[in-house]
């Protein structure tokens, strides 16, 4: 499973500040102030409880707060944002990127909207499409991680294994223990029948990591490649205790082997439990 170094979040709130020369407009501009603080003090408000259910993964539930906030300001920054991203979480690709095509019409070079971009074009399968945005990441800052990972993984996408791991390496060369780049590299090597060196890749990450199911389905794959299917089965069984919905996120061979491991209704199983 490619795992995206993705959807960047902008944290800062947009500040509105509004100031004038002329005293004779003293009056009016008051009151204009006067309102901009309160709609101000009112996207306050909503950012907090739309980030509160962000953060904690109730998309559906975040979604309404930024539309409330963009009602305000349609430019809210990271109104646009996150609504984007709630869209792309949900699987709404072609929704996301409405948003992040907004902020890109405000700001062309927005890092954080570019890589989103290219993260939705990427869950539309339009993968060359979206390496030309993580080329134009790469090509303002060559050490962007999050265009080098991303990038491989269209790479990985597209079955280009070894050119993905050249963007893999780059990020190991910066960071040996990065572990979008350990999963993904490991993958790539896995893909191409390279499994003891997949493996030896993978080892490196905290495989017990209680809040990852990629690592636990990378290594499953690697594992099931190598005909060990007992430890494999164990990997999934890991992987499917956090994210039920695991299939849904499993490339076309790794999801072969999850059958071949754990049968067509393991998923619907546990979603019952």
């Amino acid at each position: 499973m490619m795992r995206p170094y993705y959807k960047q979040s902008l944290s800062s709130k947009t500040i509105i500040l509004a100031f004038s020369s002329f005293l004779i407009f003293a009056s009016s501009i008051s009151l204009a102030n006067a309102q901009k603080n309160s709609n101000s003090t009112d996207i306050d408000t909503l950012l907090d409880s739309a980030d509160t259910l962000f953060n904690k993964k109730k998309y559906n539930e975040s979604i309404p707060y930024y539309d409330k906030i963009l009602a305000i300001n349609a430019s809210e920054m990271n109104a646009l944002n996150h609504k984007g991203i709630s869209l792309w979480e949900l699987h709404k690709y072609n929704e996301s990127l409405t948003y992040f095509d907004q902020i890109l019409v405000i700001n062309p070079t927005n890092v954080k909207a570019l890589n989103n971009k290219g993260l939705a074009l990427l869950g539309l399968q339009k993968n060359e499409e979206a390496i030309q945005y993580f080329d134009q990441l790469l090509h303002m800052n060559p050490s962007d991680v999050y265009a080098l990972i991303n990038k491989g993984g269209a790479l990985l996408a597209l079955e280009k294994n070894d050119e993905a791991i050249s963007y893999f390496d780059q990020v190991l060369s910066m960071n040996e223990s990065d572990v979008y780049a350990i999963n993904n590299k490991a993958e790539a090597l896995a893909e191409m029948g390279k499994n003891e060196e997949a493996l030896s890749v993978i080892e490196k990450t905290d495989l017990d990591n209680p809040k990852d199911e990629t690592l636990q389905s990378t290594m499953a794959f690697i594992l099931a490649n190598m005909g060990k299917d007992d430890e494999a089965r164990v990997y999934y069984e890991k992987a499917l205790k956090i994210n039920p919905n695991l299939t849904d996120i499993l490339y076309e061979d790794e999801l072969d082997e999850f059958i071949r491991i754990m049968g067509n209704n393991t998923t619907q199983q546990q979603k019952q439990q």
